[in-house]
């Protein structure tokens, strides 16, 4: 099959995509009624299922979810109706609904596990890693973002039909296992078949092992302030990850409209909702990053300045609709966003380098990644390199929300800004069940009775 046949193919589904995670005001449609519903095909190939789950895993990265932890975490501010609610910590069990029964359904749990059966059954293993990877990546993320969730029980639905929540610790320890066996899986040279609509690597298994490890070395890294011990696992994992920001985990677009990017398509409909947050605005000027500063934000209409004087930030305590927005890089209808980088496995091995008692591989890790976006080398340590390495991958990943995951663990910027609260609330350290799921799982508690934090994140 043709990339342009496979590209034609996968349309209707970034269509329907689209339209689910352009809004958090609809629901999916719960798991049983997908299930039971009689004109819904039954049987459909791995490959058509592939195409499902990376349209679903590129928009859930590039979504609401996306969305509200850059809001809270002021790389970008809600200036415009229900998302000036969302910056300021406003959130209901109603707002992110959509996204948590996403995690199972239409290209979600379900359908990653049939491909991981049907791989199996037919000994393509290398097909059956690629799809445990996307497991781990997503209910990886759902989880460090819910905590508890359903996972074992969520893919049998006849026998489970309101699975229990597990334990964050116990997905969490599931999902290290997952990941080994994709790796197992991918070097086992095994199968004869990759997916030809494979569109993060195209079938280079090379690169979704290197991908494997930095995933391995992210979820270490979020149990770190519980157990120190995974600094060393994170460290030791990052080391072989991914090697170069060409081997970077990036979503997939074209020019085609309904294949656009998740950011483009937000901004079309929604334009004055979002600006450019203060914070990261001024922090770019003050660390005079001029790169990113103009890779990142629109200069003002109208103005005529060149320099950093063009580029203006909102924050929810001074909400600004004529500030900058996103740049033409950022809502390119192609612009591929990175979901595991380079730039992260490096910042993380800075920082378990850092944590283990290694200042010297720690600054030089840092240094590497300034080198890329040609900043001077800095020459610091204690106290003052770890805040360093906590503000460079604050920066550098940019509209990703592992920098939500990063500020439950590091505190960076809370401690250098003033948005620790609005309105009298915190800003929130995990997302509520959405009400979908709740309604129809009574497992699920009540947003009075669900935790404040998750397991991984003490008090």
């Amino acid at each position: 099959m043709t990339r342009k046949n496979i590209i034609s193919m996968v349309r209707v589904l970034f269509v329907f995509t689209a339209i689910l995670f352009t809004t958090s005001c609809q629901n999916f449609l719960d798991a049983d009624e997908v299930i039971t519903d009689p004109n819904r095909v039954t049987e459909v190939t791995s490959d058509l299922l592939f195409n499902s789950v990376q349209v679903k895993g590129f928009f859930m990265f590039e979504g609401q979810l996306a969305r509200t932890t850059t809001m809270w975490m002021q790389q970008m501010d809600g200036t415009d109706r229900q998302f000036a609610g969302f910056a300021q910590y406003e959130v209901t069990e109603g707002d992110h609904s959509g996204e948590m029964s996403g995690i199972y359904t239409g290209g979600g749990l379900i359908d990653m596990r049939k491909i991981q059966a049907d791989s199996e059954a037919k000994g393509r293993r290398e097909y059956a890693g690629i799809a445990k990877v996307w497991e781990a990546l997503v209910i990886g993320m759902a989880s460090s973002l819910w905590g508890d969730l359903p996972y074992s029980e969520a893919v049998n639905i006849e026998s489970y039909p309101t699975p229990k929540l597990d334990k964050m610790s116990d997905i969490y320890a599931a999902l290290q296992n997952k990941l080994d066996e994709a790796i197992a899986d991918l070097q086992s040279g095994a199968g004869g078949y990759i997916p030809a609509n494979d569109f993060v690597y195209g079938g280079d298994v090379n690169k979704w092992v290197e991908a494997a490890y930095t995933l391995k070395a992210r979820l270490y890294m979020h149990w770190a302030e519980v157990d120190a011990a995974n600094y060393g696992r994170a460290l030791a994992a990052a080391q072989k990850g991914i090697s170069s920001t060409a081997n970077n985990f990036k979503t997939y677009h074209t020019t085609t409209e309904v294949e656009s990017n998740g950011w483009y398509q937000f901004f079309k409909n929604r334009d004055s909702y979002l600006r450019s947050g203060r914070f990261l605005v001024e922090l770019l000027k003050t660390r005079q990053d001029t790169v990113r500063l103009e890779q990142y934000f629109e200069r003002l209409d109208g103005t005529s300045a060149t320099g950093p004087t063009a580029f203006v930030g909102s924050d929810p305590n001074n909400s600004n609709a004529s500030a900058s927005s996103l740049s033409d890089i950022y809502l390119a209808k192609d612009l591929s966003t990175s979901i595991l980088s380079w730039e992260e496995t490096q910042l993380i091995i800075a920082e378990a380098a850092f944590k283990t008692g290694d200042e010297a591989t720690a600054l030089a890790k840092l240094n590497e990644v300034r080198a890329n976006f040609n900043l001077p080398a800095l020459s610091v340590s204690g106290s003052d390199l770890f805040t360093a390495i906590a503000e460079e991958k604050y920066v550098a990943l940019f509209l990703n929300m592992e920098v939500y995951n990063d500020w439950k663990r590091t505190g960076y910027p809370e401690s250098s800004s003033d948005f620790s609260s609005y309105s009298g609330l915190p800003i929130p350290r995990r997302l509520l069940y959405g009400s979908g799921e709740r309604n129809a799982n009574p497992n699920i508690p009540a947003p009075s009775q669900q935790p404040a934090r998750n397991e991984n994140d003490p008090s």
